[in-house]
Parts: structure tokens; sequence; C-alpha cells
């Protein structure tokens, strides 16, 4: 009895060190640098939708092309048909605090206000790094709307190839869309 047990003892130990190396590499570079399905802390767009191009109009007056803006880099998003009310303030303040926490990486993201119509607010102004652009709203509005995603102060995730991806509805912690672009800037090499 005793040889069968040591025997069995002997190829559980082969066996472990032949395969248990190959399990934990595989845990390793699968289970945690991907996270797995359903990780995403916001509302994720599936398909991702590609914003349409549209004329945009900064403080200056110069006018750009909405495509060539946000294929530069990872684009937080935030729209103000009627100009930068609380919620947008709020989420403004909370999208700001997000960037710096990204430290070194913040470079690779960018905060982009679209509205409608010339508004100045002092909470805005204070934000040097948001950039801020005039543009006709309703082609953008309409892809928001068609996922149900236009609520005042929201905030949208676009990829440095133009695609929304991910939108977080106001009064958020913060949390989810500082883990989400953390994450993305992460694993992606564009933007």
């Amino acid at each position: 009895m005793k040889t069968q047990t040591r025997a069995r003892l002997k190829l559980v130990g082969v066996f472990m060190i032949f395969v248990g190396p190959l399990a934990l590499a595989y845990l390793l570079y699968y289970g945690l640098s991907y996270g797995g399905a359903g990780t995403n802390g916001g509302e994720l767009v599936d398909p991702a939708m590609r914003l349409p191009d549209i004329a945009l109009t900064d403080a200056q007056g110069e006018t750009r092309p909405s495509g060539a803006l946000f294929e530069q880099k990872w684009t937080i998003l935030q729209v103000a048909p009627d100009g930068c009310g609380e919620a947008c303030i709020q989420s403004l303040e909370e999208t700001r605090q997000i960037r710096a926490l990204l430290h070194r990486r913040a470079a690779r993201v960018q905060r982009v206000l679209l509205t409608d119509i010339d508004s100045a607010h002092p909470q805005i102004e204070r934000q040097p790094d948001l950039a801020i652009y005039r543009a006709p709203l309703a082609p953008i509005d309409e892809i928001f709307e068609s996922q149900g995603a236009t609520a005042p102060g929201m905030i949208y995730l676009v990829d440095p190839l133009g695609n929304w991806m991910l939108y977080y509805p106001p009064g958020g912690d913060g949390g989810a869309l500082f883990k989400d672009v953390k994450h993305l800037l992460k694993l992606s090499h564009i933007g």
C-alpha cells in the first residue's frame, strides 16, 4: 500500500513540474491581463459606432473637422446642447480629476466639450486641458439617442479611430470611467 501511494505522489509531482508552469502562465496572461468579459464599468456600445464628421469651431473661430480631432487620442467627450449646466459642470470636474490620475498616460487622453452655443462659465475657464468646440450637434445627438444615452452630463468615451465605445451616466463616482480608461490605455497601442 505504501509503495502504491508513493508512486502516485511521484506521478502527481512530475505532472505538476511540467503542467504547473504552463497553467500558471495561462492564468496570468489571460486571467489577469484581459480581465475576461463584462469587466467594463460603463455602458458598452456594441458594436462601436463611428461618430459623424462635423465641422468644429474653436474659441478663436478656426474650423476643423471632428474626424481629425477624434482620431488623435482617446477622447472623453461631453455634449452640452444648450450650454454647460450643473450636471455638465460636475462631469467636467470629474473627468479633469480622472485625467490627472492617469499621470504619464494622461497625454494619450483628451477632454472635449461640444456645444452649439457660445457658453462661458467660470468653472469651465479654469480647466486648461479642456478643448471646447461649437458644432452642429444634431448628427451626433441622433447616434446617442439611438442608444438612449442623452442625459445632461453624460460622458462618452471615443477611441482613437473615432468610434464611440462606452458611455457613463451623470452622477457616477468616476471610478468606472477611470478603471475603463486605465485598462484601455494599458491594452491599446493606438492613441
